[in-house]
C-alpha cells in the first residue's frame, strides 16, 4: 500500500499540517515512517479516517455536547494533582484523567448540566469524561471537573479503544470514541448543539 506525506494527509482530511502533526506526537497513529526527512503514512490510514462519520449530541442523547479541545499531553509544574496537560497514548488512565479534567476556561453549568464531556484532539475524540457533577473553580475563569474518565482512544484508524465498564455512561462513552466530532470556539471548550 502506497504511503503519503503528513502534507498530503493533512489535505485529505480537511484539517492544517500542525492539527495532523498533533495527532501523530500524540501517538495514536499506528504506522509512521520516514522517508529521508518526511514523515508519511500509508494511504489506507488516512482514507479510513477520512471517511470515519460525524458525530454529535444526538448519538448520546443530549440537546448539547461539551467539547474539550486539547492538544497533545505536555508536563505541567506546580499544579497539585497532575503531572500532565492534554492527551497523549502513553498516559495511563491515572495520569489523563487528571490531565484532561481541568483547568479550563468555561461555562461550568453547562458542563455540569451535561454530565459528561467529549475530548477531541483535531477533529476526532480522543476521551470521554462522564458523571460529571461538580467544579472547582480557580478564581480566574478556570475550572476543573469532577468526574470520571470513561475510556480513551490507543489508537485511531482502527480505532482501538480503552474503556472503563465501571464509569457512569461507558455505553455513551463508546459511541463517541475514535469519530469525527467538528466544533468551534475560542477557547478550549465548544458547545456543541445537534446539526451542528
Amino acid at each position: 500500500m502506497a504511503d503519503i506525506t503528513t502534507v498530503r494527509a493533512a489535505a485529505q482530511l480537511g484539517l492544517a499540517v500542525g492539527t495532523l502533526r498533533k495527532l501523530t506526537d500524540s501517538g495514536i497513529f499506528p504506522v509512521l515512517r520516514a522517508r529521508g526527512n518526511r514523515t508519511v503514512m500509508p494511504a489506507a490510514d488516512i482514507l479510513a479516517l477520512a471517511r470515519r462519520e460525524l458525530v454529535g449530541p444526538e448519538a448520546v442523547g443530549a440537546r448539547e455536547l461539551p467539547v474539550l479541545r486539547v492538544g497533545v499531553a505536555e508536563r505541567v509544574e506546580g499544579d497539585q494533582g497532575r503531572e500532565w496537560a492534554g492527551f497523549a497514548t502513553h498516559l495511563s488512565p491515572q495520569d489523563l484523567h487528571p490531565a484532561l479534567s481541568g483547568w479550563w476556561r468555561c461555562d461550568p453549568e453547562r458542563v455540569v448540566q451535561a454530565g459528561l464531556m467529549a475530548v477531541t484532539l483535531g477533529h476526532y475524540v480522543v476521551a470521554v469524561l462522564t458523571g460529571i457533577n461538580g467544579y472547582d473553580s480557580r478564581g480566574d475563569g478556570r475550572y476543573r471537573f469532577h468526574g470520571t474518565l470513561a475510556g480513551s482512544v490507543t489508537e485511531l484508524v482502527t480505532p482501538q479503544q480503552w474503556v472503563n465498564p465501571d464509569a457512569p455512561g461507558a455505553d455513551r462513552a463508546r459511541l463517541l470514541l475514535g469519530r469525527r466530532l467538528e466544533s468551534e470556539s475560542g477557547g478550549p471548550v465548544a458547545y456543541v448543539r445537534p446539526g451542528g
